[in-house]
């Protein structure tokens, strides 16, 4: 029979034995979703030797903090966080950074999005704490001598010895690096808030006149809208596979349709780029040709920099205002606050509409447009207007009385279905305000851009890929869709109807505007360029895809963030082989040290070349 001092200790430590196993069990689980390459089993085990051996380390000089750490590290990380780590990455696939999540007051309502994407694997780091809750409350104090409660620590260290042994081994004689532990929760938040809090700000000379406007005043392209109106419109959601589509005979975007086939340039390879603040990013990157800040919002990072980007250089060249329109709380993204450092003169949002055709999210596109009208009808010409749509964002629930696709019985109630009815009716819209642009007198002497901010539909999730591939006829619906949004300029009674297939993305619309508009700025730091003019085309990514990712008019270089390298991909456009990702090592780098470059200029505050 066991000794009296040794089942009082076995007893003592079987509800930390039970923790830890639990937390083996949820970690488990949650870098199941993470692709981590055969890595997982040593993260796991990395992860749980770090728990152990920070906490026994701490029990050793006292046993109350060092339980005390525990407890905070468990409820904390492995349930709190790892909850919401794996909601964030079901939609993003990666793991949000504490700014981020500090950001939730700026997201607006998105509880219908959050609802979707919440299964058991979402909420499992969460059950056993009202378990643990009920035990904390209703256990019995127990009198142990403080010899017996000493051996926890000791033993704890030495559990974490051999856990970290195991890594050791995995990497002596197996394929993990120690890099790799940045996928692992405890190290990945800690890194993370080490970041935020400690300044990164760089003393590196950046040579600022490697990012300047090409002049292009020679290019037939050059001025063929000077002095129209600019009226851009972001358009939530809007993938590219969705132009020229039908769904059981109807087109799906029959006026966007309509415009590419006139007066119109259709950039076919026109890819999003955006940092931390998703949508919000988007339109800061098409307004500067900048890179926002690849886990924050620009607009909350940076908001009260010395910009000089799309509206200030349109007022700069004779236009009387810059002004925005969007369907949605004046709050969201902390818009409010960031517009007048843009050069808007005006923003126009939910609180200033009358609340009619409510959305899931704010007012329908087609009353923005509807009420907006009056404004525009007042302003002097020429102007800029900037329009953010909202009834296409995701999960894509519009309402029942404005869909008006039939849907087959398979994609009744799926994410593809709703998507379908959504961007169907977005398109609508879009034809509504273009028939009240026209009634107004506008249309003819304006310059539009119509542009998708981001995607809406993932190819991991295969059922939403076949999907995909059936509307399109396409054998397989590839990173390339996923990432091509439409953009459009049309030029109405221009005569120019053209397919840009250059790779492009939002950083390239101001320099490819300023061009049609005759614009030969170049004192603002710029890093995209004029798709009329380039000789080839260079997206650099991030946010979805770790820093030095890539697409060229060749191929598409995806390094994910959990930067394995054998999840490391060279994908070759339109064959979708695979090439050698060291090949292309040095594009890579490139791609890297541009947004580094822009990095360091925002925060230096220092995006002029005359500064």
């Amino acid at each position: 029979m066991l000794k009296k001092e040794t089942y009082t200790w076995i007893r003592s430590g079987l509800p930390w034995f039970l923790a830890v196993l639990l937390w083996i069990i949820k970690t488990s689980v949650f870098y199941s979703q993470m692709g981590l390459a055969g890595q997982e089993t040593a993260i796991v085990i990395a992860g749980t030797a770090i728990l152990i051996g920070v906490t026994s380390f701490v029990g050793l000089f006292s046993r109350c903090a060092g339980k005390c750490l525990f407890v905070i590290l468990y409820v904390i990380v492995g349930s709190l966080f790892m909850a919401v780590d794996s909601v964030y990455y079901a939609y993003v696939h990666k793991l949000p950074s504490m700014a981020q999540i500090v950001m939730v007051d700026h997201l607006g309502d998105i509880r219908d999005t959050i609802a979707k994407l919440v299964g058991w694997k979402q909420l499992l780091p969460l059950m056993d704490l009202p378990l643990w809750f009920l035990w904390f409350v209703n256990r019995r104090k127990k009198t142990e001598r403080p010899a017996q409660r000493s051996k926890l620590p000791i033993a704890g260290l030495a559990v974490s010895a051999i856990g970290a042994a195991a890594v050791a081994f995995c990497g002596i004689f197996g394929t993990f690096r120690a890099e790799y532990l940045i996928n692992e929760l405890l190290c990945y938040h800690t890194y993370d808030t080490w970041n935020i809090v400690v300044s990164v700000n760089s003393d590196r000379e950046v040579d600022k006149s490697l990012y300047t406007l090409k002049d292009d005043s020679d290019s037939p392209w050059f001025g063929i809208a000077e002095g129209r109106n600019v009226v851009i419109l972001q358009i939530e959601a809007l993938q590219n596979f969705v132009i020229g589509a039908e769904y059981n005979g109807v087109e799906l975007t029959p006026n966007l349709n309509g415009l590419i086939g006139e007066d119109s340039l259709y950039f076919d390879r026109y890819y999003y780029q955006i940092g931390g603040g998703n949508t919000a990013d988007a339109e800061f990157a098409v307004n500067n040709s900048l890179f926002a800040p690849h886990s924050e919002a620009a607009y909350v990072k940076y908001t009260d920099n010395d910009y000089h980007g799309l509206p200030f250089l349109l007022k700069d060249n004779g236009y009387s205002g810059a002004h925005v329109f969007h369907n949605y709380k004046k709050s969201y993204w902390n818009r409010e606050t960031a517009y007048p450092y843009q050069g808007f003169d005006s923003y126009t949002a939910l609180e200033d509409y009358e609340y009619l055709e409510p959305f899931p999210l704010g007012i329908s596109d087609k009353e923005m447009f509807r009420q907006s009208m009056e404004q525009i009808k007042t302003y002097e010409e020429p102007f800029y207007a900037f329009y953010i749509t909202v009834s296409s964002h995701h999960p894509y629930a519009i309402p029942e009385e404005y869909r008006t696709l039939t849907l087959n019985p398979e994609d009744e109630g799926t994410m593809f279905g709703d998507y379908m009815q959504a961007v169907h009716y977005a398109d609508w819209a879009i034809g509504y305000f273009f028939d009240q642009m026209k009634e107004a007198g506008l249309y003819d002497n304006t310059i539009f851009v119509l542009y998708g901010d981001h995607y809406a539909l993932t190819n991991t999730d295969e059922k939403i890929a076949e999907q995909v591939r059936k509307l399109t006829g396409r054998e397989s619906y590839t990173i390339f869709d996923v990432f091509n949004v439409p953009c459009i300029m049309h030029i109405p009674g221009s005569g120019k109807t053209e397919t840009v297939s250059v790779a492009g993305g939002h950083l390239d619309v101001l320099p490819t505007l300023l061009c049609l508009l005759g614009i030969g700025e170049t004192q603002t730091v710029m890093f995209g360029q004029n798709l009329l003019t380039a000789e080839k085309g260079m997206v650099c990514q991030q946010t979805h895809l770790s820093i030095g990712s890539f697409i060229s008019d060749d191929v598409f270089f995806s390094k994910p963030h959990n930067n394995i390298l054998e999840n490391y991909s060279v994908y070759i456009f339109g064959s979708m082989l695979h090439a050698d990702p060291l090949l292309y090592d040095e594009l890579s780098e490139m791609a890297a040290k541009k947004i580094e470059d822009c990095g360091i200029l925002m925060a230096n505050n220092d995006i002029k070349m005359n500064k």
